[in-house]
């Protein structure tokens, strides 16, 4: 049976990862925080929220009531204003910059 390709597979779940981050969220930052490229729009903030809490894609356009390429879309721009290659890097650029902070 075939079975349809979607994609690569996450090495972790995003609520694994998000308990990650938690745990390593009061450690003192190595250096400055990167800031990014341009400002965050009010939009990309609620996705980068949304990330950082663990959601899916799906989660995240059900949540906020966009469709899920609006949600990859923002996702896109996140990571090119911020220099990130994942949604890991975007979770944790949350937490630096204390826009979240563990537990919430």
């Amino acid at each position: 049976m075939d079975v349809p390709d979607r994609g690569p597979t996450p090495l972790f779940a995003p609520s694994v990862t998000v308990r990650l981050l938690q745990a390593f969220a009061d450690l003192p930052a190595c250096g400055p925080v990167a800031q990014p490229v341009s400002p965050v729009t009010a939009h990309e903030e609620q996705v980068l929220l949304a990330v950082a809490r663990g959601l899916t894609n799906t989660e995240i356009a059900d949540a906020l009531h966009i469709s899920l390429s609006t949600v990859k879309t923002h996702l896109a721009g996140l990571m090119a204003e911020l220099g990130a290659r994942n949604r890991v890097e975007i979770a944790m650029w949350a937490f630096e910059t204390r826009r979240i902070l563990p537990g919430t």
